[in-house]
């Protein structure tokens, strides 16, 4: 008999009022665009991507996180970009962030302690918008940058029917209450592609 399985992920996942924020840039860019867009209600950004994971190791990932230190912290979204090899439509923020690098990079060496193999190409923040995605048009560009304001990060669960994929929060970690680093958004620029990119 199978062992029963989770697909597990960490991930910073947005509060409310960024997340309509997000669906609303979402939705700008992609009246002319064909791709799969992602649900408005599963956007996120993946710290850490595990694959399947037998339910009972659930508890051992819960204790590796909770040792996890790190502080709240500011993120500017500013740039759109198209990801030409996996065709994805991502944010990106220009300016990059200690804090959250740090954060990531101190998941992925708990989990391959505890002997997950993990993606070998290095991380890079980014929260993606739409999937099989052909090309980016010259014109789609960010009109206001969107400010992610980061106090937690958690351990999600991706499930899949006849009507997509579904992501739910099973538990969360906080980051320390210290004032958080903010974003720069004195000298940010928004991305506009500059040819139009097709496979």
């Amino acid at each position: 008999m199978d062992k029963p399985t989770q697909r597990l992920f960490f991930a910073l996942w947005p509060e409310e009022s960024c997340r309509i924020e997000l669906a609303a840039a979402q939705c700008l860019l992609q009246a002319n665009i064909p791709a799969h867009w992602i649900k408005p209600e599963n956007l996120h950004m993946t710290l850490a991507f595990l694959g399947d994971v037998e339910a009972k190791a659930r508890d051992g990932l819960a204790a590796m996180a909770k040792k996890i230190q790190s502080q709240n912290f500011e993120l500017l979204l500013d740039r759109v970009e198209y990801w030409r090899k996996p065709q994805v439509i991502c944010l990106t923020p220009t300016a990059h962030s200690p804090i959250l690098e740090q954060l990531a990079n101190d998941l992925a060496t708990g989990l391959r302690n505890e002997g997950y193999a993990l993606e070998k190409r290095p991380w890079h923040a980014h929260l993606t918008l739409a999937r099989r995605a052909a090309y980016l048009p010259a014109e789609a560009r960010l009109e206001n940058p969107i400010l992610w304001k980061s106090t937690a990060f958690v351990l999600a669960a991706s499930t899949r029917d006849a009507l997509g994929s579904t992501y739910t929060v099973l538990e969360s970690w906080p980051l320390s209450q210290a004032n958080p680093l903010r974003a720069d958004n004195q000298n940010f620029s928004i991305t506009v592609e500059n040819t139009l990119l097709k496979l």
